[in-house]
């Protein structure tokens, strides 16, 4: 493979698994010819039909060292799975939905009947449920994969989709280096130097272009760290440090700021940490205090910074502050100041994959409410509407 005139600047900043990885992502989806970039956004990838940007912070979420608390055999599978899944999901926009005869995404709109300050905002969340379904069924890749093979790639991009809803991000990273460079985290307790260091023993420059960007940000303060979703921990009987949760609306017996652990997590059709729950699916409830309660009304400590560490199906923080609420509470009134809007329409989204992922059901996969197939998607929308009207009204 020519990786020079593939990746651009790839070649040099990205680590030799991450470019085999995605030339086997192109061959899978049958498209040899789309280039990746490292683009200057820390967070996220997107396609201009030509070509894929990734963000920094994508890159970084591929190295094994910026990952914490997950069981080995279950770092294997999910160490870089998310990441993957993006790209492929990049991709798919070009092979999928809406495909490259559009041209453009400014002709994939014309046809959306919102109005015109929307259509972006729309297509894009239909075109990613459409192809994110597509992609976690294996349907979308080139004939000659099939049988076993076929259900290996699915199984791989399933795995990506849900860790990178529910695995936690730590983006905090002054608070990080500060830590790491005293060798104790924010409990007190010891934590391991996980930064590419010189020959000398000092940590690399993250502002030398001589070395690899993949160099640069490994590490606490460098690249986000990366914590199971709070349910696993919880499952896993990890740590207080990893079930710390911090209260974000008062009422009801919670204490609005109040810092207390997670003790049980309850699907939404009442599976706990006895009876069949996982750590990979929307959790309805936490239990806090001795009482259930909203998870909407929780966000997530880092187990180690203790700083805001939500998982995307929460919001998105950056330097370890909420900047984007999905399925977390937020008032009307702070919504407005930032990402009015997108709540709506990550709700959609995240609601309609979840519908696709228990209706399949794959093998390993959990029941929803025992039911399978459209029983097990109608029934998954009737529990979550009253907290999905909740996110739309604000409460």
């Amino acid at each position: 493979m020519a990786v020079d005139a593939v990746f651009h600047e790839g070649a040099t900043n990205l680590p030799k698994e991450f470019l085999e990885q995605y030339d086997l992502l192109r061959q899978w989806m049958g498209l040899s010819d789309i280039p990746l970039k490292i683009g200057l956004s820390e967070h996220g990838a997107h396609t201009d039909m030509a070509s894929i940007e990734m963000g920094v912070q994508m890159m970084a979420q591929t190295l094994k060292p910026n990952y914490h608390g997950f069981k080995d055999e279950d770092l294997e599978k999910i160490a870089g799975a998310a990441t993957y899944f993006v790209l492929a999901h990049e991709i798919a926009h070009n092979t999928t939905h809406p495909g490259r005869e559009v041209k453009s995404w400014e002709n994939s709109v014309k046809d959306i009947d919102v109005e015109a300050r929307d259509k972006f905002r729309w297509m894009n969340i239909i075109s990613d449920i459409c192809i994110n379904y597509n992609i976690i069924n294996g349907m979308n890749l080139v004939d000659s994969i099939t049988g076993k093979k076929r259900e290996e790639i699915a199984e791989q991009f399933r795995w990506g989709l849900v860790s990178e809803m529910f695995m936690r991000h730590s983006t905090d990273h002054t608070t990080a280096s500060a830590m790491i460079n005293q060798g104790t985290n924010a409990y007190g307790q010891a934590i391991l130097e996980n930064r590419v260091l010189d020959a000398n023993g000092v940590p690399v420059s993250l502002e030398d272009p001589a070395v690899p960007l993949w160099q640069r940000y490994q590490g606490y303060g460098r690249g986000d760290q990366i914590y199971p979703s709070l349910a696993y921990s919880v499952l896993n009987n990890q740590g207080e440090n990893y079930r710390k949760v911090r209260c974000i609306k008062g009422g009801d017996g919670r204490r609005n700021g109040k810092v207390s652990e997670v003790t049980d997590v309850k699907t939404y059709d009442g599976r706990t940490k006895g009876s069949g729950a996982t750590g990979w699916e929307p959790i309805k409830e936490y239990l806090v205090d001795g009482a259930w309660q909203s998870s909407r009304y929780y966000i997530p400590l880092c187990p180690d910074t203790g700083k805001l560490c939500p998982a995307i199906w929460d919001g998105i923080a950056i330097r370890g502050e909420m900047n984007r609420y999905w399925w977390a509470y937020v008032s009307k009134a702070d919504a407005r100041k930032g990402t009015s809007g997108y709540e709506y329409l990550g709700t959609q989204l995240f609601v309609y994959e979840w519908c696709g992922i228990y209706a399949t059901n794959p093998k390993g996969w959990p029941q929803f409410a025992g039911k399978t197939g459209r029983a097990a998607a109608e029934a998954f929308i009737d529990a979550i509407a009253e907290d999905m009207d909740r996110v739309m009204r604000y409460r």
